[in-house]
């Protein structure tokens, strides 16, 4: 039995004989791209004089992934904690209004959390369970919207507690996954340290029983609190799709748990032609995730999916996907299979 919820308002020309970098922070992969032009037929040589970019392909090199430098704090450059009497990033004092004794006792409560659970090397760690969490809550990162804010999308209709208890998934397991991601999002993705993104949260298939199981519930409720405690101000827009007409009452579940800022930032929508437009306009035509669309045939897409409703892994997912495998074959560890 699929349990559909468990986040029901859970808390991206022309070259020579040049090389081109293209900047990847912290040791990860680095395309080098090197424009060559191969000319003849059966005699073909290798000519790496100045071509059109009609006449090129592009040979990518990639350096490996420097796993051991993936440590990152709770502050970084930028943030505004250096320049700051108590070492408080700007973002726990926005969150406050500028009130720095409670902005001080959340960032205080914010180290204490993520020396708890060993966030700082969280990115460095095996993630041995990471293919298996993505299945049994499906949440992907298919690009950046048309504000080049990063965006998450949570299929949380399609969450299947049921095959996670079967497979030693438990509800902290998806939990740290997540986490996971917010933290590639962070410090590898989007280095701003005032980045925003734009949250997709997909009902389709949630059931109003799903809210009335206490464990969901109180997973919920973690979730949320989570996310809004340790990860504050990084909400550009928060979209929830397909929503059933019952929604407020899981809305109210958690509305206490959220900050007013962050309340102002959630759009409720109920499906439909203009829940598609509305998709459009914020995520783009050339990035929005055909399956979240009720008419796919609206925007025309370059992907590889075999149908409309299956999702294609963006160039994001795959890198961060690299990183887990490099982590895993570093530590001499395997992936749990999908059974």
């Amino acid at each position: 039995m699929k349990v559909s919820t468990a986040a029901v308002i859970f808390a991206f020309g022309c070259a020579s004989r040049t090389t081109t970098v293209q900047s990847a922070p912290f040791g990860l992969t680095i395309p080098q791209q090197r424009w060559i032009q191969i000319r003849g037929g059966e005699d073909a040589t290798l000519d790496e004089s100045p071509v059109t970019t009609e006449e090129t392909i592009v040979v990518e090199e990639e350096k490996p992934i420097d796993v051991d430098s993936l440590i990152f704090g709770a502050t970084k450059p930028g943030d505004g904690s250096e320049e700051d009497p108590d070492g408080i990033p700007g973002r726990f004092l926005n969150m406050a209004k500028g009130n720095r004794e409670k902005a001080k006792a959340a960032f205080d409560q914010h180290l204490k959390w993520r020396e708890e659970h060993s966030v700082d090397d969280l990115l460095k760690r095996p993630q041995p369970k990471f293919d298996l969490c993505k299945k049994i809550f499906p949440v992907y990162i298919p690009g950046r919207d048309q504000q080049n804010n990063v965006v998450v999308v949570q299929r949380v209709g399609l969450i299947d507690i049921d095959y996670g208890k079967e497979n030693g998934i438990s509800g902290d397991d998806l939990l740290m996954y997540y986490i996971f991601m917010i933290e590639y999002c962070w410090n590898i993705l989007d280095t701003d340290p005032f980045a925003v993104m734009t949250t997709v949260m997909d009902l389709e298939g949630v059931r109003l029983k799903t809210i009335r199981d206490g464990q969901i519930r109180n997973f919920l409720k973690k979730f949320v609190g989570t996310m809004s405690h340790n990860y504050p101000n990084r909400s550009h827009k928060t979209l929830i799709i397909n929503a059933p007409n019952w929604i407020n009452m899981a809305y109210n579940l958690v509305k206490p748990l959220l900050r007013s800022s962050t309340k102002e930032k959630i759009q409720i929508l109920n499906g439909g032609h203009d829940q598609d437009e509305i998709l459009i306009s914020i995520l783009g035509a050339d990035h929005v995730p055909k399956e979240l669309l009720k008419d796919p045939t609206s925007v025309e897409t370059n992907d590889n999916a075999s149908s409309a409703s299956e999702h294609v892994m963006s160039e994001v997912e795959q890198d961060m996907r690299k990183l887990v495998l490099a982590s895993l074959e570093k530590h001499g560890e395997s992936m749990l299979q999908i059974m």
